[in-house]
């Protein structure tokens, strides 16, 4: 008998398994990148497509480490053709004017709002898929349901392009980050949230954590993360190599929510001592219009040593459950 898509025991082939996996409860693609324009300008930026069964859902945020500013736009629709959709052979996701395929091995990725402007990026990938746990099923719980698939790219190259009315279109390049996750979304009991890092590092290296966690604040013992060298094979993280302080904290005006708002991480088989730094205070999503999560999502700064020699960087990170708005089905990780 074939082995159901989303079940622990299914092997995993690419670039197959960058698309849909209807089997799958919950799945989604998650882009976040680091963008520089022609003048030395800063960016970041987040699209994220989410399908639960027939239902997408989709974020587009875009900080502006300048100017100060952060941006943030949200889509829902059922599945329908023309409207909202996942290919199950391979990467093509679309909500309205918001899509993602891939083309002979580059992926085009564009989205439009009216506070960001249009963002078209071409991102070819500078290393081959990671998968995250054992052979890429990424466990949140003990349960038979708290498991997801977990696949990154954890450096594309970007180029492209970000039209805004009445201005200049700026020309873009940097790196991006993707993620995809599916399952059954099952979270485990007294699960209160996540916080979830994605490093790329100044020496060619990427570094995944996330911590899970549990009422109290404490880490599940399913907290992990995956390390990836400049070359060769990736490897594990556990959790009791880790150590990850909140320094500062920022309050939402919004939410009321009071976030980390700095860290001091290190890794102790990596010889890794880091701060990371939000480069935009307020990168805080309030999705009532889709997800329903308030959520902190945004581009940090990363400087330390690593084996005792200076390194920087720059990150994405995610934190959920701060603000008091249910935890979703679905963890990321």
């Amino acid at each position: 008998m074939a082995l159901a898509a989303s079940s622990p025991a299914a092997p995993l082939s690419f670039p197959r398994d960058h698309g849909a996996h209807a089997d799958a409860a919950v799945e989604w693609w998650y882009y976040t990148g680091h963008l520089t324009d022609a003048r030395g300008a800063a960016y970041g930026f987040q699209l994220t497509f989410f399908r639960v069964r027939d239902l997408h859902l989709a974020h587009f945020a875009w900080t502006d480490v300048a100017g100060g500013r952060f941006s943030y736009d949200e889509k829902t629709h059922l599945e329908l053709p023309g409207i909202a959709g996942a290919s199950p052979a391979g990467l093509d996701v679309f909500n309205e004017d918001w899509t993602v395929r891939e083309e002979k091995g580059v992926v085009l990725l564009s989205a439009r709002s009216r506070d960001i402007g249009k963002l078209d990026l071409a991102l070819t990938p500078a290393k081959p898929p990671v998968l995250h746990g054992s052979e890429g099923i990424s466990r949140k719980g003990p349960g038979p349901n708290e498991y997801s698939h977990y696949v990154s790219i954890p450096r594309l190259a970007a180029a492209g392009t970000l039209a805004r009315g009445g201005e200049a279109i700026r020309h873009l390049s940097g790196t991006v980050w993707f993620d995809h996750e599916w399952g059954p979304g099952g979270l485990p009991e007294g699960a209160a949230g996540w916080d979830w890092f994605a490093l790329q590092l100044s020496d060619g290296s990427e570094l995944m954590l996330y911590r899970m966690r549990l009422s109290g604040g404490r880490a599940s013992p399913f907290s992990a993360g995956t390390f990836v060298p400049p070359s060769g094979p990736p490897r594990p993280i556990a959790w009791t190599d880790v150590s990850l302080t909140p320094v500062s904290t920022w309050t939402s005006p919004r939410s009321k929510a009071v976030y980390p708002a700095a860290w001091t991480l290190s890794v102790s088989s990596l010889g890794l001592e880091a701060t990371l730094t939000p480069l935009v205070a307020d990168q805080e999503l309030v999705t009532e219009k889709s997800t329903g999560v308030t959520y902190w999502e945004g581009a940090c700064r990363v400087e330390g040593k690593s084996g005792g020699r200076p390194i920087g960087g720059r990150a994405y990170v995610e934190m959920t459950g701060y603000a008091g708005r249910d935890v979703p089905g679905f963890t990321k990780p």
